[in-house]
């Protein structure tokens, strides 16, 4: 049932009936019980006005909630709201209530066509869950509100955007189909021999196999192409860090999305992929999957990736991860750091882990601090603040340095062009074959 309040214009007008009231007994003693003529008149529009008002019982309410939401902005939600008695509707206004994954949308007014859409912003993944409709509208002399409160309880889960995946998917595909499939490699691009075949123009000349071409009395070359079936390994730090927001979302999140492109690409170009993810303690860990089919399995498994608000343990982490692999890999490693004293830890475990696999540190560009330090100081905290972030950036700089002494790839990029920037590093890797 919903509940009827008295709106400001009403209890105004039932504040000047006292003035009035007062007035009247001064100034006409005798005449004292008609000053309350006033307000028990407006108690009586009051009174009708409520009565007048549209019932909640002729309201057919129809939430339309999508089956998935996706990390971020853009995810629309329509609220439906119908009258079959009468063609109209009073002006209504709607508040949907979720819970803490959702951020919350406001208050708008219900249009004539009775269609609302809500474009909400998901901050982190999980499960989003309309908890409640919250509808208040007047009577027709605007004395009274009905506020209706309606449970709902609907859910949906929110996963990670795959929309941003399809647009870099889509490049991605427009890409080779411009350059097409080539069974002619050069050399550095394939060296794992395929055929020979006779020279056509076209060819490229340093292909040629002159002692295949003497013996044939005609020119030969060589067919390369390059190895497939590389071990691709999406490493997670789930850890406190990696939960901070950047850009209005975890850096975590941003991280599932580059690996989803990265997966799309390594699965369509015949390599397997497995995801793991640690904090404190290894967490999820999949094993090596293949084939454009395996995509939907690994966008679930990213899914599942939680957020922790324990410190990674790296010691831990790598050396289960270093357990579950039996060949050579390409480990690209999401993580963050902020100190060298945090990273020791995460240096030593790294550098043992590069002796056997290939590992890229895929880290995001701090544009904050960089802002921070770069910033013109009006104040004396502000040159406290720029100094303080000066030191951090020596100190992540002065981390990079030593993993790449240690032969480990580092990617630094800052968060739009942080999934392409991976997706060239990686397709870079396997035109020098270094998996």
């Amino acid at each position: 049932m919903p509940s009827i309040r008295p709106t400001p214009l009403a209890i105004i007008l039932m504040a000047m009936g006292i003035p009035i009231c007062l007035v009247f007994a001064w100034i006409a003693p005798a005449l004292w019980v008609l000053s309350f003529a006033g307000i028990a008149a407006i108690a009586v529009l009051i009174i009708l006005d409520a009565l007048a008002a549209r019932s909640s019982r002729a309201l057919t309410i129809t939430p339309d909630i999508p089956p998935i939401w996706f990390v971020g902005s853009g995810n629309r939600f329509t609220l439906t709201i119908t009258d079959e008695k009468r063609g109209y509707l009073p002006k209504i206004e709607v508040r949907p209530e979720f819970n803490e994954l959702v951020d919350p949308p406001g208050v708008r007014i219900l249009p004539a066509s009775g269609v609302i859409d809500f474009e909400l912003n998901m901050n982190r993944r999980g499960e989003a869950v309309l908890d409640a409709l919250w509808l208040r509208w007047s009577g027709p002399l605007g004395f009274v509100q009905k506020q209706l409160q309606l449970k709902a309880g609907f859910s949906s889960p929110v996963n990670p955007d795959i929309r941003i995946l399809q647009t870099d998917a889509l490049k991605l595909i427009v890409r080779e189909a411009e350059f097409g499939v080539k069974a002619q490699r050069d050399r550095g691009d394939g060296s794992e021999f395929d055929a020979m075949r006779e020279f056509v123009p076209g060819m490229d000349r340093r292909s040629v196999d002159w002692k295949a071409s003497a013996r044939h009395m005609a020119l030969m070359t060589k067919e390369y192409r390059t190895e497939r079936n590389h071990n691709i390994v999406l490493a997670f730090d789930t850890g406190r860090l990696m939960c901070e927001p950047l850009n209005g979302l975890p850096r975590l999140d941003h991280a599932v999305h580059a690996g989803l492109l990265l997966a799309y690409a390594s699965l369509r170009g015949g390599d397997r992929v497995a995801v793991y993810g640690f904090d404190a303690q290894p967490r999820n860990m999949t094993g090596m999957v293949s084939g454009n089919s395996a995509f939907s399995r690994l966008q679930t498994e990213l899914a599942k990736l939680d957020y922790s608000t324990e410190d990674a343990n790296y010691t831990l982490g790598l050396t289960r991860l270093s357990a579950g692999l039996s060949r050579r890999s390409l480990i690209i490693l999401f993580t963050d750091f902020i100190d060298t004293t945090q990273a020791e830890l995460m240096v030593e475990n790294a550098a043992r882990l590069s002796k056997r696999h290939l590992v890229l540190f895929a880290v995001f560009d701090d544009q904050d601090l960089q802002a921070q330090a770069n910033a013109e100081p009006k104040t004396p905290e502000d040159v406290t603040r720029a100094v303080i972030a000066d030191q951090l950036l020596q100190s992540r700089r002065t981390v990079i340095r030593r993993l790449e002494r240690l032969g480990i790839d580092v990617l630094e990029a800052p968060v739009n062009e942080f999934s392409t920037a991976l997706l060239n590093r990686y397709l870079k890797i396997l035109r020098q074959e270094r998996i």
